[in-house]
């Protein structure tokens, strides 16, 4: 099957139209109908089209896999399979999205684009659970100045859409600056900083304007 035939067989297992899953994927109708004839031959938003129908993002992209998130005993019928799912004793696997590892360049440029607008280039793609929106993104730490908490090299997952709140781990960029940062957002009385874990760095006295790029929920570490 091709991505379209993919696309368009999920919504209708789903029953939706293509306008209800336009609307709750959060795009237009004409993109849907563009992927469902062929039109457009990839997007951004194969994983949250997956979500919102129920089916395995990894089949909906590739073709590879199932197509159903339901966990059953191998040797099942198609009939002991229905009867199982209505009497509640299958339940969903599961999981599982990609998110793009993206370089620092273009994370500080998200900081002058909307959340919706920003499309960055991975460099590669990384396995997480889904816990964040569908605009998230992927970086890798730069530097020490967060240790012993984040490693330099590691992966950290980072979601746009969020404002930023005291002690969260966030990035940053300041007015000024080319480059954003990473650093633990410190809100005290009316003044703001930025606290590097590592105290060989500086503690940042935010003194001009700055824009949360994202917030940190989480990081991602392969053996």
């Amino acid at each position: 099957m091709t991505l379209s035939e993919r696309v368009k067989t999920a919504r209708k297992q789903a029953d939706l139209t293509q306008k209800e899953l336009a609307d709750r994927v959060g795009v237009s109708q004409t993109a849907i109908h563009k992927l469902e004839s062929g039109r457009s031959v990839s997007s951004r938003r194969t994983v949250s089209i997956a979500l919102t129908c129920g089916v395995d993002p990894i089949w909906l992209d590739t073709g590879r896999g199932e197509m159903s998130l339901i966990v059953s005993t191998p040797g099942m019928t198609q009939a002991e399979l229905a009867k199982a799912a209505t009497d509640g004793e299958i339940h969903r696997a599961p999981l599982f999205a990609r998110l793009p590892l993206i370089s620092w360049e273009d994370a500080s440029q998200s900081c002058e684009e909307p959340a919706e607008s920003f499309h960055p280039k991975a460099e590669a793609w990384i396995p997480v659970a889904p816990r964040s929106s569908d605009r998230t993104f992927a970086l890798r730490v730069p530097d020490d100045s967060m240790k012993p908490e984040f490693q330099e090299g590691e992966v950290i997952i980072v979601d746009p859409t969020l404002p930023g709140k005291h002690n969260q781990f966030l990035i940053a960029r300041m007015e000024g600056d080319s480059m954003a940062t990473f650093k633990q957002l410190i809100v005290s009385g009316n003044r703001t900083y930025l606290k590097p874990l590592n105290s060989r760095y500086p503690l940042i006295d935010v003194q001009g304007e700055m824009r949360v790029c994202g917030v940190v929920v989480g990081k991602y570490k392969e053996y």
